[in-house]
């Protein structure tokens, strides 16, 4: 039996939660011999989706059987009671072959539709769970909806992104979200700049941070990546990156939160790491 994992960050458009779960998905398909999914609860387009689509538009067959991908698919079959783990995977787009899956978003024409998934959304994460080692859903930022809801109630840790905005870690901290207090969770900073006064020991010493508490850099050419949808290609020429390399810090940092999160999950990463 696998875990669902959900990424949500404290505040939209400045946590780089949806950048931190491409990242953490990528490096886990390239380190660890496992069965990962990736998919997101994003009305109109998630960057996790097209950040790791640009593979599949080169064959035509996928793009013609897009539209019969994804959410949407999996929650008419839900709902009539027929989804099963072994059929989940035809209603995916590989990445990279027999590690990473990629779940496409809904073509719902209004968000309206897409939140009434809420009714469904803990059977598709009970059916992945059984499906794959890991399931990574992109939940979005700020005020949690009822889908976003279900999601983290069926979720077995939540990742939870937040910036070095004083006044964002101020609100979180001192306010924490009604959700937040019998989950199990992993902190990360996301576009993290070290060179910054709030860094992340002030920040755990400011707000007396029990949590797992994590750092994903900010990095230029990553964020290219994402924007070009050349995630895999970047990971792939950066797995055996040296210590004196530029983006040694950004690969060290991710491969710290993915070992954080299996041991959240009290998994043993070594069973399931690649040889090098």
């Amino acid at each position: 039996m696998g875990n669902v994992i959900a990424y949500w960050g404290a505040r939209a458009g400045q946590t780089g939660s949806s950048s931190n779960l491409v990242s953490s998905a990528a490096v886990l398909a390239m380190d660890y011999v496992s069965r990962i999914l990736v998919g997101h609860t994003q009305y109109g387009g998630s960057l996790v989706e097209d950040a790791f689509r640009r593979q599949q538009r080169s064959f035509d067959e996928m793009a013609l059987r897009y539209s019969q991908l994804g959410m949407d698919s999996l929650e008419m079959l839900a709902r009539s009671g027929q989804l099963t783990p072994a059929m989940m995977k035809d209603y995916t787009m590989p990445v990279f072959s027999e590690s990473l899956d990629l779940l496409p978003g809904t073509n719902k024409p209004d968000r309206h539709m897409l939140l009434s998934m809420h009714e469904v959304a803990g059977t598709i994460c009970e059916t992945a769970r059984s499906a794959y080692d890991l399931t990574l859903f992109d939940i979005g930022s700020g005020e949690v909806d009822p889908l976003m809801e279900a999601v983290l109630d069926s979720a077995n840790l939540v990742v939870i992104s937040l910036s070095q905005n004083l006044s964002m870690l101020r609100q979180f901290f001192h306010h924490p979200p009604a959700w937040l207090h019998d989950k199990k969770v992993v902190l990360v900073i996301g576009q993290y700049d070290s060179s910054s006064r709030l860094t992340a020991a002030n920040i755990r010493r400011l707000f007396k941070i029990k949590a797992p508490l994590f750092t994903i850099p900010h990095n230029s050419g990553y964020m290219d990546a994402c924007n070009e949808q050349r995630v895999v290609e970047f990971f792939l020429k950066r797995k055996h990156v040296h210590h004196d390399q530029p983006d040694y810090g950004l690969l060290h940092d991710i491969r710290k939160l993915n070992r954080g999160i299996f041991d959240a999950l009290a998994v043993d990463h070594h069973m399931f790491a690649k040889e090098a």
